[in-house]
């Protein structure tokens, strides 16, 4: 498995299965069993397709990616998860041919930099973001 082969599959999950609504393409990115650890989704693959179809597209951006062995976390921002603006790390566990096997997130709501008791934005590594 390379860094390349990972960054493409979360290309893919961001720009194509997200941002534009194309759950059809999940599947192939994923090897099962998928083991899901949103309290949210079961494991497997029926009922996260089912959400994204029915959202029709999730926007995102993303922010940040790290890569470590075959574990990527993205950091991103949900333009609008259920309403509202969340921030959000995804974890996605790889198998050796590059296919997701895992995943993890953590969401919060977005808080303003007026609402950030340091003044620092959630994104951003300075004010101007």
């Amino acid at each position: 498995m390379t860094r390349d082969r990972i960054q493409h599959a979360l290309n893919i999950i961001y720009e194509k299965v997200f941002n534009l609504g194309q759950a059809d393409l999940y599947p192939g990115l994923v090897s099962g069993p998928y083991l899901q650890h949103n309290p949210l989704f079961p494991n497997g693959l029926d009922a996260i397709v089912g959400y994204i179809k029915q959202a029709g597209r999730i926007p995102c951006e993303v922010k940040r990616v790290a890569i470590d062995g075959d574990l990527a976390f993205v950091h991103v921002r949900y333009l609008d998860w259920g309403g509202k603006e969340t921030a959000g790390v995804d974890i996605f566990r790889f198998d050796e041919t590059g296919k997701v096997v895992e995943h993890w997130d953590v969401l919060q709501d977005e808080a303003s930099r007026t609402e950030s008791k340091s003044g620092l934005p959630m994104f951003g590594a300075d004010f101007s973001e």
